[in-house]
């Protein structure tokens, strides 16, 4: 039985929302499925991306894999890192390192998403008045 991770899509039209599952890859995609590992919320800038490491490494150990989309969550979330650390035969020590590497690193590009939104009228501060520049007197 080849089992996937894979989305299962639910909510209304045009207004997607999906749970992540473990299921047998020869089951339709809304179909059943084995467990649910997660969701992920496109709607919401930025998405919103709930998954639990423990359950999907478990089926990761266990030969599951995931579909393309899938894994590019599991990137976002470093999860796949971690993976990659464990399927490679990495000591606990290196890989804990490994994963406060890539903490650090995601954790510097998100105040950049952050800056580049700009305040609203409210939180702009009146700026004072330029003065004029001195008339010429007449004298001249």
């Amino acid at each position: 039985m080849a089992v996937k991770i894979r989305l299962f899509r639910m909510g209304r039209k045009k207004k997607p929302f999906y749970r992540i599952v473990v299921t047998d890859s020869r089951v339709r995609r809304d179909g059943s499925y084995i467990e649910k590992v997660g969701t992920y919320d496109p709607l919401p800038k930025p998405a919103v991306v709930d998954l639990d490491r423990a359950r999907i490494l478990g089926w990761l150990e266990r030969g599951a894999e995931p579909t393309p989309t899938v894994f590019n969550l599991l990137q976002s979330q470093g999860i796949a890192l971690e993976w990659h650390l464990v399927r490679n035969k990495v000591s606990e020590q290196t890989r804990h390192i490994e994963l406060q590497k890539w903490e650090l690193a995601n954790r510097a590009q998100v105040p950049q998403a952050e800056s580049s939104v700009e305040p609203t009228q409210e939180e702009k501060t009146p700026s004072e008045p330029e003065e004029a520049p001195a008339a010429p007197t007449e004298a001249e």
